[in-house]
């Protein structure tokens, strides 16, 4: 029983604190809620050292408590919001407090069922990994928040691969974590007890996307998530007959009527996705009437790409919303009307390609109205600033002022347009939290906004005043333009997490040579052949030793033209690398010898031409003892790879790597 006792907790745990906002404001009802709640979750602790599955009754105890906590939070953050007048939230709190003196009586009369043998022998049927995690949360490794967290998983359709920084920040949202540190902690965890699996990670080895680890655990997740009323799911014409839904996901089918509950007046969550052909226009919108959302928290558009642009425009007045997403090209310009999302923490409005070096998102104009909510933390998309909104005037805009008083609290520009409107380029520098940023150059960029891009880019990888023990990322896609102006930006020792560059350049960034630590480099189209990205990253130091730049973990180099030449990585070269990735078109000449890349973890070769070997002159791995995973392309000859298959089952590390054959990105 430790889930739901855990989940009620942190649920309850949200809900006293924002009762202590208010209770001495206006009613001291909200002090008997208050010492109520305290006395419930208590009680429900003391039976957290049950066995599951719970019973019958347990379960219905939880979901009225799981109800009267929301109801608390929903009923607080209307009134911190002004959506009810004093006297209406008076008259809740004491529509709560009964409700509250009424559960709590209920539970003292009938108690919490003794578990007997049958309930014994149904917690034997669950899945050895839940298993695992019970003896993880009983001995006090694992808190509250994973069993939430994990259920959230139902909100996606089977087989989808979830995006693990959307997952964070919707957890985050939904105040299912402390904040986003939490979150990242709860999705380690999760993978690291083997109850999500990774599908895909990212250059450095991060979880990318993720999925449940097995159908027994999906199922689990399924069974729990409905017994607790946490999420529910709506396929096709099947109507929910459940209309005090908080959390609901629409798995659009294709040519399929949309059948909704009336009243979804508590939805906190709702997320719509396609799992056949397109949905119809009129389908979606017969259905999705935003203007009844007003409890809204989490809104997931991403995959609805049939709405109109006058059709979303209740949106904003959702007053409570903080996680915003819609597909990119439903919208091109982004209205005045923002400034009433006060409480969004995260707008994404990019596509959802997952390419590399995707850049075909559509350009949306946004106003300054949306730099200046005052709790958005992560702006995604591609934008440019309306040139309606005049900065730097003689006398200074507003959204000057708010960001030189610090007040923004925008840490992902991802990203913004540089070309003949000013606007971004300029705020840049002024925004003091930013730790991921995304740049388009267009090819005809004001030299203005180059000049003032290069200082602000400067700014940004300094290890100077502001926040520098933040890790930082920077990417630029210079779309056909040159990539020239990246010499202006001064070659200053700075800090970097990651550094990705799309486009043509014609030499080496000098900046990047300088940089006194950089963890990920991906180079994208570049044109720049391996002597010059070998050259560019190394440097000799005082004892005459060929050393990698700052430190480089991770590089990456994506070519469809054969540029690079032939690739030869001798032992002194690159000595601090761990992943190496190299994608490209034509073929491939790459030489590996022996003492080379000692420390490397992961090697991803992804050329359909490949006529290297392993084991000899060509490719030596047998040293790399810290190696892990190889990755090839599916098309690579098949002697080729059972001669890789060979080498990688022959190797001497343990666990012994493997050998995966993926399609390019």
């Amino acid at each position: 029983m430790e889930f739901a006792v855990a989940a009620f907790s942190t649920v309850a745990g949200v809900a006293l604190s924002k009762l202590c906002s208010v209770k001495g404001k206006l009613n001291t009802d909200a002090t008997i809620i208050s010492e109520e709640l305290k006395w419930i979750e208590a009680a429900m602790k003391d039976h957290a050292s049950s066995v599951e599955p719970m019973s019958f009754l347990q379960a219905e105890y939880f979901a009225q408590l799981r109800a009267l906590a929301y109801d608390i939070q929903d009923c607080i953050d209307s009134f911190n919001a002004k959506m009810t007048t004093d006297d209406e939230f008076a008259d809740k709190i004491a529509q709560l407090k009964e409700r509250s003196t009424a559960t709590t009586e209920r539970i003292k009369r009938f108690g919490f069922p003794v578990q007997g043998a049958a309930a014994q022998a149904a917690a034997a049927a669950v899945p050895a990994e839940i298993q695992n995690f019970h003896f993880l949360m009983r001995g006090g490794n694992l808190n509250g928040d994973y069993h939430n967290c994990l259920l959230y998983l139902r909100l996606f359709p089977h087989e989808h691969h979830v995006r693990t920084k959307p997952l964070e920040r919707r957890w985050t949202a939904e105040g299912l974590v402390p904040g986003e540190q939490g979150a990242a902690s709860n999705l380690g965890m999760l993978v690291g007890s083997s109850i999500i699996r990774s599908t895909q990670r990212s250059s450095n080895g991060k979880v990318k996307r993720c999925q449940p680890t097995g159908d027994a655990i999906r199922q689990y997740i399924t069974q729990r998530s409905m017994s607790e009323n946490f999420i529910w799911l709506s396929h096709d014409v099947a109507e929910l007959q459940n209309e005090h839904l908080r959390r609901l996901s629409v798995h659009a089918c294709a040519n399929a009527h949309l059948n909704l509950p009336q009243s979804l007046s508590l939805l906190r969550t709702l997320a719509v996705f396609s799992t056949g052909a397109a949905a119809t226009l009129d389908s979606y919108e017969a259905v999705l009437d935003f203007t009844k959302y007003k409890l809204l928290r989490v809104l997931d558009l991403k995959e609805c790409a049939h709405l109109s642009a006058g059709h979303i425009q209740a949106i904003y007045s959702l007053v409570l919303m903080k996680y915003l997403s819609i597909k990119s090209g439903i919208i091109d310009r982004l209205p005045r009307e923002i400034w009433k999302l006060n409480q969004l923490e995260t707008l994404d409005l990019s596509g959802s390609g997952s390419s590399e070096c995707d850049g075909a998102d559509g350009i949306v104009t946004v106003y300054k109205e949306v730099l200046l909510l005052p709790r958005l933390k992560h702006l995604i998309g591609k934008f440019e600033l309306s040139g309606t909104d005049t900065i730097w005037a003689p006398v200074p805009s507003d959204v000057e002022k708010f960001l030189k008083a610090h007040k923004s609290m925008l840490e992902t520009l991802a990203g913004f347009v540089t070309g003949q409107k000013v606007g971004f380029p300029q705020l840049m520098s002024l925004m003091r939290r930013l730790r991921k940023v995304k740049i388009w150059c267009e090819p005809n960029a004001k030299r203005r906004n180059l000049h003032a891009l290069s200082s602000a880019i400067t700014k940004f990888i300094r290890d100077g005043p502001g926040e520098p023990h933040l890790s930082r990322s920077l990417s630029i896609n210079f779309q056909g333009s040159s990539g020239g102006f990246t010499s202006d930006i001064d070659p200053v020792p700075g800090i970097l997490a990651a550094l990705k560059l799309q486009g043509k350049l014609g030499q080496f960034p000098p900046f990047v040579s300088q940089l006194s630590s950089i963890d990920e480099l991906c180079l994208c189209s570049t044109g720049l052949s391996w002597e010059d990205i070998r050259a560019g990253l190394s440097y000799v130091d005082i004892q005459g030793e060929l050393i990698c730049v700052g430190g480089l973990k991770y590089l990456k180099l994506i070519e469809n033209e054969d540029t690079l030449g032939p690739i030869v990585i001798q032992p002194d070269h690159l000595k601090s690398i761990k992943r190496l990735s190299i994608v490209c078109k034509p073929r491939l000449d790459i030489t590996i010898q022996a003492g080379a890349l000692p420390d490397l973890v992961s090697l991803h070769i992804l050329c359909e031409t490949l006529d290297v070997l392993p084991g000899t002159p060509g490719i030596e791995i047998a040293h790399m003892n810290q190696l892990d995973q190889v990755e090839l392309h599916p098309q690579v000859q098949g002697g080729i790879r059972a001669q890789w298959q060979l080498a990688v089952d022959g190797h001497n590390n343990r666990p012994v790597p493997f050998l995966l054959f993926v399609e390019e990105p």
